[in-house]
């Protein structure tokens, strides 16, 4: 028995295994996309922007309630009793009887009320101005948001770009260094070099193709952090442009830029936080004022209890009139209140002008590094040519005998690194270029 146990798992392993190989393997999903439009994808399908979207439209809500606040207050309201005997106590507890409520031990009351401020000192329009500068807060954030996960996404689009170059010019290194150890091979063969260049030949193969994999590594972690950023499936294979195809970003960097910081999200925010600690100054000088209201209210009753003695009949009546009133306690318990909100406003209009020279400062700063990304892409476009005649003339220098295996490698690791130096100077010439736009609150 145990012995056809054996003889059948060799076969059930066998069959599992050919089910597994003819089973569909996952295809990743492959995105073409240009920056312009993984930047658009990033503002519109962000899950943090999203969530910012939903509390501009909440603030928006809370403004139109506050809005909502100056219509009449108006009220409607029933009430039945049954009301018990009445016990009467003589001589202390004792000596109890009942009578019944007279005219009728049944009450009904329903009626409704209605209340209309006529004047608060200005603190109902106070409400709405704050509420209204609250969803402009709550937009500045979510195009501040949005600007930043653009930025974000564009210095992730271009790491694979960057990485993915990198790959590419690794994989053409490979492929020269596979050239190049197959003529040291042949020239060790022929004793014209010894063992030393034949096992430094390999080496230097065997390190290329260990830095490729780690560029291949790293394109597939930067490609999954732009998957989160663009909120698209694990699976998606995002496809990039190459930096030469995309178009200059002279338009905006420009001196003017210089002297309009006004624009930037954070002096945007910053200005309209001192709207709502100015609005806030307006309420607390609002509660020394008096309260004008218009009330009116109208009901019908049962039993008639205006007259003496009390009629079992229904009736109705109603009344208009004026109701007034002040907070005298607001003398003296809102002084420190004003002390205190006129400090913190002064407070921030000085640090109004220190995030204004901050905002400078970034906006010069990205602007110097952006022209400093111009000068590298001149300086690397004119070093690949160099270093490729270099590597060309080195090579046949090896070849000859007449130059060093050390010279060789050192001109191919040059040419490499020219070639590296012109895409990562493109990269961050896209990059600073959108940072000025960030900080200028333009992107």
């Amino acid at each position: 028995m145990n012995t056809k146990i054996l003889t059948k798992i060799p076969a059930m392993v066998l069959a599992n295994v050919l089910l597994l190989a003819l089973l569909p393997k996952p295809v990743l999903a492959q995105l073409p996309l240009t920056l312009e439009e993984a930047i658009e994808k990033a503002k519109t399908q962000n899950q943090t922007v999203a969530a910012s979207k939903q509390q501009e439209a909440a603030s928006a809500a809370e403004y139109q309630d506050a809005k909502n606040a100056i219509l009449p207050q108006w009220s409607f309201g029933a009430e039945y009793d049954r009301f018990s005997k009445l016990t009467l106590f003589e001589s202390g507890l004792s000596d109890a009887h009942s009578h019944t409520r007279r005219p009728s031990p049944n009450g009904v009351n329903a009626g409704t009320r209605a209340e209309f401020t006529l004047y608060s000192g200005g603190r109902q329009r106070t409400f709405i101005e704050e509420a209204g500068i609250r969803t402009k807060i709550e937009k500045i954030n979510t195009a501040d948001l949005q600007g930043n996960v653009a930025l974000q996404t564009v210095v992730q689009y271009m790491e694979m770009v960057r990485l993915g170059k990198l790959d590419s010019l690794i994989g053409e290194q490979i492929k020269r260094a596979e050239i190049r150890l197959k003529n040291i091979t042949s020239l060790y063969e022929n004793q014209r070099v010894t063992k030393t260049d034949l096992l430094r030949a390999q080496v230097i193969l065997s390190a290329n193709k260990l830095n490729m994999e780690q560029a291949s590594n790293d394109l597939t972690i930067a490609n999954h952090r732009l998957n989160v950023l663009l909120n698209l499936p694990d699976s998606t294979r995002i496809l990039t442009r190459n930096p030469g195809q995309m178009p200059a970003g002279n338009a905006y960097a420009t001196e003017d830029m210089l002297h309009q910081p006004n624009n930037s999200y954070l002096l945007r925010r910053f200005g309209e936080n001192i709207r709502l600690q100015e609005s806030r100054i307006r309420l607390i000088k609002s509660s020394y004022l008096p309260t004008v209201q218009l009330v009116g209210a109208y009901g019908l009753n049962y039993p008639n209890t205006l007259f003496f003695p009390p009629v079992a009949q229904w009736y109705s009546v109603g009344f208009v009139g004026i109701k007034t009133g002040i907070h005298l306690s607001a003398f003296y318990h809102s002084k420190q209140k004003m002390t205190a909100a006129r400090a913190r406003l002064a407070g921030m209009y000085l640090q109004q002008q220190a995030v204004s020279d901050q905002v400078g400062t970034e906006i010069s700063s990205a602007q110097i590094k952006y022209h400093e990304s111009l000068s590298r892409i001149r300086v690397a476009e004119e070093s690949i040519e160099q270093t490729r005649t270099n590597l060309r003339i080195t090579n046949t220098k090896y070849l000859n005998q007449s130059a060093l295996l050390t010279d060789l490698l050192d001109a191919d690791n040059l040419f490499l690194e020219s070639n590296y130096n012109l895409v990562r100077a493109q990269a961050d010439e896209r990059i600073f270029y959108y940072k000025l736009l960030y900080a200028q609150g333009q992107l």
